[in-house]
């Protein structure tokens, strides 16, 4: 049996979701990269091909004996259809499942980079209303991902589409600690939340409001989960925004690791509680709270085991016993993710409805 060979350690640096080997014992796989995902051949010898495809994100996907591959793609304005190409071709949509997505008006955002406080390329993504007359400065929502080894790609997010065709614009940064940028990037929060990946949201924004797109006297915050803890440090760490929305955070790091359903994750950036308590401690949005001032819509699923519901509930004691404008809204039999379509459309309404209560 011939030695075992590292095909993509040379040239490669990106997360892999999935992949499939092929009858010539080369191998097809799917990698992040930035706001989209790569497929990428590899041959026997280590010989890296890129498999060009359309403007569309691929994820799951399949190959023949052929060589032909199938897959699932969409982009931020288009939603999933099914792709097919021959081998050494370049593939093409072959079903049209969501051709009535058309009738709806989506933005394509744009994708640009800045540079953050310590000089850190940042990618990011932009959505404007397509009212916006390109000269007066808009309300600005800075949307955080999951993770944090998560990241923004190019597919429909609806808490932006919705935002934008309500007049806001909406700053999606790729902040440190995104996967699709390397290892190097991933690991450059490491022991860090709250620290320069906060500076790089609130670089992000001022390079907004240089170029005259964000007005600083409206901004808004929100996301999920990690989105969530962050939206939670940004309101005890500075006064500059007018609202915020934390979905599923997390207030209290040492908590959260006694009570989540897999600690380890927490482990490879924090070590345990029980020895090193400190780092938790000290990048824990409750430990701050008596600095905040920003109204926040707290979202919670009752049934997650990945940041349970008490995270939810300690920040919002919190924020009431110092007298912030807080409302906790906790939906019944869902986990991390909410998947019942009346929670969901609740969810989006109630997003709207604070942002424009505080920003408009």
């Amino acid at each position: 049996m011939p030695a075992a060979k590292n095909l993509t350690a040379a040239n490669l640096d990106r997360a892999v979701f999935d992949y499939r080997w092929n009858k010539d014992r080369g191998v097809i796989l799917l990698a992040a990269d930035g706001f989209t995902r790569k497929l990428v051949r590899y041959t026997s010898s280590g010989t890296r091909e890129d498999i060009a495809i359309p403007d569309c994100m691929p994820s799951s996907f399949a190959v023949n004996a052929n060589g032909a591959i199938a897959f699932v793609g969409e982009n931020s304005a288009e939603p999933q259809e099914i792709w097919l190409g021959a081998a050494g071709q370049q593939p093409k949509k072959f079903t049209e499942f969501n051709k009535s997505f058309d009738a709806s008006a989506l933005i394509k955002p744009e994708l640009y980079r800045y540079k953050s406080f310590d000089g850190l390329e940042i990618e990011a993504a932009l959505l404007k209303p397509s009212t916006h007359d390109g000269k007066s400065k808009l309300p600005l929502i800075a949307l955080i991902h999951g993770g944090p080894t998560g990241a923004w790609e190019s597919s429909i997010e609806p808490w932006g589409q919705l935002l934008v065709a309500r007049g806001y614009a909406v700053f999606y940064p790729n902040i440190r600690g995104s996967i699709g940028y390397g290892e190097k990037f991933v690991e450059s929060n490491r022991a860090d939340w709250g620290g320069g990946d906060f500076k790089d949201v609130m670089s992000g924004i001022d390079d907004l409001a240089n170029k005259g797109i964000a007005d600083l006297d409206r901004l808004g915050i929100g996301g999920w989960s990690y989105g969530g803890y962050m939206s939670e440090w940004a309101i005890t760490q500075t006064t500059r925004f007018k609202a915020a929305v934390s979905g599923a955070g997390m207030a209290n790091l040492i908590s959260e690791y006694g009570t989540e359903q897999h600690p380890s994750y927490d482990e490879w950036f924090w070590s345990v509680p029980y020895e090193k308590p400190t780092g938790f401690l000290n990048h824990s949005p409750f430990v701050f709270l008596k600095d905040a001032k920003t109204p926040t819509l707290i979202l919670q699923g009752d049934a997650d085991t990945v940041d349970p519901l008490g995270q939810s509930q300690e920040l919002y004691r919190g924020l009431k016993r110092y007298g912030v404008e807080t409302e906790l809204v906790v939906y019944p039999r869902e986990p991390h993710g909410i998947h019942e379509e009346k929670h969901l459309l609740d969810r989006l309404n109630r997003i709207l409805a604070w942002y424009d209560a505080h920003m408009k």
